[in-house]
Order: C-alpha cells, then sequence, then structure tokens
C-alpha cells in the first residue's frame, strides 16, 4: 500500500489557487510579465489543462494588466492554431467584452503530416518563419484599439507566440485594464470574476485528386501522444481528423487576484 503524507497532500494542493466558491484565481504578478512567447516567468507545468484544445494555460494579474500564458505541445493543434487563427475573448460583469484574434487565419495551411529528421528540420524552420511574419493581431471591444493591430501595440495590449527546444507552442497576452475597462477606470470597475473562451478555428479540409495521397491523420495523432503529457485523453480512430476540421472552445471563469491576499 502506497503511504502519502497528510503534509504531501496539502504541499500539492497549496499549488493550486482557488476562489471560495472553487472558481480558479489568478496569481498576483509581482512584476510585468514580458510578452514574447517564452514562458520562463511562468510557474512550469502551466496550472490548468482544457483537453477539448488540448492548451495547458495559468492566468497572472497585478494592478494594471492581466496576463494570460497558453501552450500548445500537441503538433496538430499546432497546425490548428498556426494555420486557422485563435480567438482569445475576455467578459466581466457580462460585459466590458473584448476580443482578440491572433495568429490571424492564414491563406493556405496545411495538416501536419507524420515526421522523421527531415520534417522535423522543416518544422523548426517553419516555426521560426512563422513567429518573424505574424505580427498583426485583431482586437475587439478595447477602448482605443480596435481592428487590426501590430502584436506589440503601443497601447500595452501585446501577444507574442514563440516554440521552445521541444517544438512547444507557447502563446502569450497581455491586456491593460486601461483598455478593457477605459482609461477612467477605478479599482471598483476592476470585477473579482472573469469569463474567459477560447476558440481554436478550424482548418479548411484540403480537396485531393483522386490519384492524390492523404495523410494518415490516425497515425500522426498516435505520434503525437506523449508520455509527458498525463491529463491528455486516449485519443479514438478518427478523432485527430474530427478536430483538425473542427472549431473547438475553452470556457474558463476565474477570479483575479489583489495585492493584499496574494498567494
Amino acid at each position: 500500500m502506497i503511504k502519502i503524507s497528510f503534509a504531501a497532500i496539502l504541499l500539492f494542493l497549496s499549488s493550486f489557487s482557488f476562489a471560495q466558491d472553487g472558481t480558479p484565481k489568478s496569481t498576483w504578478a509581482s512584476r510585468p510579465v514580458t510578452i514574447d512567447g517564452q514562458a520562463g516567468e511562468w510557474k512550469l507545468p502551466l496550472q490548468f489543462y482544457d483537453a477539448s484544445t488540448k492548451l495547458f494555460f495559468a492566468f497572472e494579474n497585478d494592478d494594471k494588466n492581466l496576463y494570460l500564458c497558453f501552450q500548445a505541445p500537441d503538433k496538430m493543434f499546432q497546425a490548428k492554431i498556426m494555420g486557422a487563427g485563435m480567438e482569445v475573448s475576455l467578459s466581466a460583469k457580462g460585459k466590458h467584452k473584448v476580443s482578440l484574434t491572433f495568429p490571424l487565419a492564414q491563406q493556405s495551411a496545411s495538416s501536419p503530416s507524420a515526421g522523421d529528421d527531415q520534417q522535423s528540420v522543416d518544422r523548426k524552420n517553419r516555426n521560426i518563419s512563422f513567429v518573424l511574419q505574424n505580427t498583426f493581431m485583431e482586437v475587439k471591444g478595447f477602448s482605443t484599439r480596435n481592428g487590426i493591430i501590430a502584436i506589440n501595440d503601443t497601447s500595452g495590449i501585446n501577444a507574442a507566440i514563440n516554440f521552445d527546444k521541444s517544438n512547444s507552442l507557447t502563446y502569450e497576452i497581455a491586456i491593460p485594464y486601461s483598455e478593457w475597462f477605459g482609461a477612467n477606470y477605478t479599482a471598483d470597475d476592476i470585477p473579482q470574476n472573469v469569463s474567459l473562451e477560447v476558440t481554436i478555428n478550424a482548418l479548411k479540409q484540403p480537396r485531393h485528386s483522386k490519384n492524390e495521397s492523404q495523410p494518415d491523420l490516425d497515425k500522426i495523432g498516435k505520434q503525437q501522444r506523449t508520455a509527458n503529457n498525463p491529463e491528455e485523453e486516449q485519443v479514438m480512430p478518427g478523432e485527430y481528423k474530427y478536430t483538425l476540421y473542427t472549431k473547438v472552445k475553452l470556457k474558463q471563469k476565474f477570479t483575479l487576484a489583489n495585492s493584499s491576499n496574494n498567494n
């Protein structure tokens, strides 16, 4: 029988922050987070996981900004994000809804393929090219910014995607309260509860001629299952083919932290 001490259980539970009603709670950021697509400033692995989008995610805030971080280790879902785009929406008190779409949908995007060493090199080069070329996003509902803007906009609405050594995709966002609630916002305007919705759009299914071979997406899906993703559910045959061309959503409510009771 495996014995687990009460102290060990408390230590495990202390790594997760929840409000009294069970709603996940943001972590207080002791200093501004640099939005560069690198997860070095975040506690890893990221605190939460969503099976439908296969995203790990976490949130932090200070008295001026909300910061979001997502990680997508799954190559198939990376292809969806990079090719079809991802929309992040936030709302508070049933209003103050803002959204950010980044990356923007690509004109042409191919499905990922099972890889040998050369294809891994090609993927790395493709990832580098993607980061360099995708420097604009679409924002809606903000105080002074709406439409297409740079991902490092001077308003402070910032986003970035990058890849680590294992080619896992990291996606960071910063949302200034002055853009979310207006330049003259007060502490009373900052809500306790926030609703987050993330939409990963569907890739357009390619048309193949009768004589053209199609990628075995089920085989590729099996290759993406890794032992370091214990939360990830077993993938049934055909599921990857289905999800690649289907829009998926993440919905999560959470509470903002404040400096007086951050932990």
